[in-house]
């Protein structure tokens, strides 16, 4: 199964199912007075606001939605940067561009997200925001993140795609910045195949939020406001069906997160002590979700002939998230192939380029890294290696014990 969430599936999630289908509601709008409409979809934002203590959350059909959104009702758009880190989802960047604004690509350091220090040398007039990625449920500096965009009069805007119960110095992530976008797809934390969800203790940019994904209305409508549309908006709108199953996961979620990190710590003391062997840098190792251990070695070398002696493969080759791997990125592909960010002469009329070697030290240190899965199978990680958030003490033994057998090929 791809992702913890996804392999819990049961009866509780079912039963919610069953009663939006006898329902007749499918849609995230019903009738209050109709006892039947259960308001599947309002409930799970009302729950996330709980959970990461945000006063707003817009519950969303994919996280790329919900950082488009985001990107759209900042006011960023053309003659705009937004830098983001080089290791990252792909959407990360493509809902940048597509805000038509310009990606500008930072260098990550031993935790796989954000280097403050990079970050701040990065900053031109045209910045207008920060998107930081809690990378494979680890929380990034959000501290100095934090300091450098307050600095430069930046937003700061949390990626929490891969993160989504993950904490930082005792606050949920998503709640730190401006706003946080959070994603439901099968890889991640909880799920309902896909969806996702813009989080946001801001009032104004919340009621921009909800009417941009929902063609101008004004939030938690009943019919069609004819006149009181505030905005053109579009149709980003989760539907009942997916909020039910989203609803029972979320009330697996500290099951869920205890089991991983149960489970990662038992592995992780397992293989620490081979010579050779480190692991990524935790800025809130209690803050961490648990679903990856990422391993770094020595070398790309050994980095590579390991992984591939264990059916994984390094972060370098990831396609989906090393910006090396991105070809429609370096080719600066879009769907029109004209007009801002590209092909925008009044605001950028020097090419802008990405090519592999502009962030050497990423390209080093995920050439150096692997990640164990722990509650996540995502073989273009390399994390289809690892165990289940079913499996038990056995099972973790036997991973550890395969990997110490291979390590020690490579690192005596």
């Amino acid at each position: 199964m791809p992702g913890p969430g996804l392999d819990l599936i049961g009866e509780a999630e079912i039963t919610e199912v069953l009663e939006v289908l006898r329902s007749g509601y499918l849609a995230r709008f019903g009738p209050d007075d109709d006892p039947r409409f259960g308001a599947k979809v309002r409930h799970l934002e009302e729950a996330v606001c709980g959970w990461t203590g945000v006063d707003h959350a817009v519950a969303m059909n994919s996280g790329t939605s919900a950082l488009l959104s985001l990107f759209a009702c900042l006011g960023i758009g053309p003659g705009d940067e937004v830098i983001v880190p080089g290791f990252t989802y792909v959407a990360s960047i493509s809902s940048i561009v597509y805000a038509r604004a310009v990606p500008v690509l930072a260098e990550v350091d031993e935790t796989l997200n954000l280097d403050p220090v990079d970050v701040e040398a990065r900053i031109t007039p045209r910045t207008r925001a920060i998107l930081v990625v809690h990378m494979l449920g680890n929380p990034a500096r959000l501290d100095e993140l934090k300091a450098v965009a307050d600095r430069h009069g930046l937003a700061l805007i949390e990626d929490c795609a891969q993160a989504f119960g993950a904490s930082y110095n005792g606050r949920k992530v998503g709640s730190i910045g401006v706003a946080g976008a959070i994603s439901f797809n099968v890889f991640k934390t909880i799920t309902s195949g896909d969806g996702g969800m813009a989080v946001t203790d801001d009032e104004d940019l919340y009621r921009r939020l909800f009417a941009f994904h929902d063609q101008g209305h004004l939030p938690l409508r009943n019919g069609v406001e004819v006149g009181s549309r505030s905005m053109l908006g579009l149709n980003f709108r989760m539907t009942e069906l997916s909020g039910a199953v989203l609803l029972a996961q979320f009330r697996r979620l500290e099951t869920i997160l205890s089991t991983l990190r149960a489970n990662k710590n038992r592995l992780k003391s397992l293989i620490a002590e081979q010579p050779g062997v480190r692991f990524r840098v935790l800025p809130d190792p209690d803050g961490d979700i648990a679903t990856h251990l990422v391993v770094q070695l020595p070398t790309t070398e050994i980095a590579r002939g390991l992984s591939r002696e264990l059916g994984s493969r390094v972060l370098a080759d990831s396609g989906w998230h090393i910006y090396t791997q991105m070809e429609h990125l370096l080719a600066r592909r879009t769907a029109s192939g004209k007009g801002c960010p590209f092909d925008c002469a009044q605001f950028y009329p020097e090419p802008i380029e990405y090519r592999p070697g502009m962030l050497p030290r990423t390209e080093d240190i995920v050439g150096r890294s692997m990640s164990i899965g722990i509650g996540v199978a995502d073989p273009n990680l390399g994390s289809a290696f690892g165990v289940t958030i079913r499996d038990g003490a056995s099972q973790i033994e036997s991973i550890a014990d395969r990997f110490l057998e291979a390590a020690g090929h490579y690192l005596g």
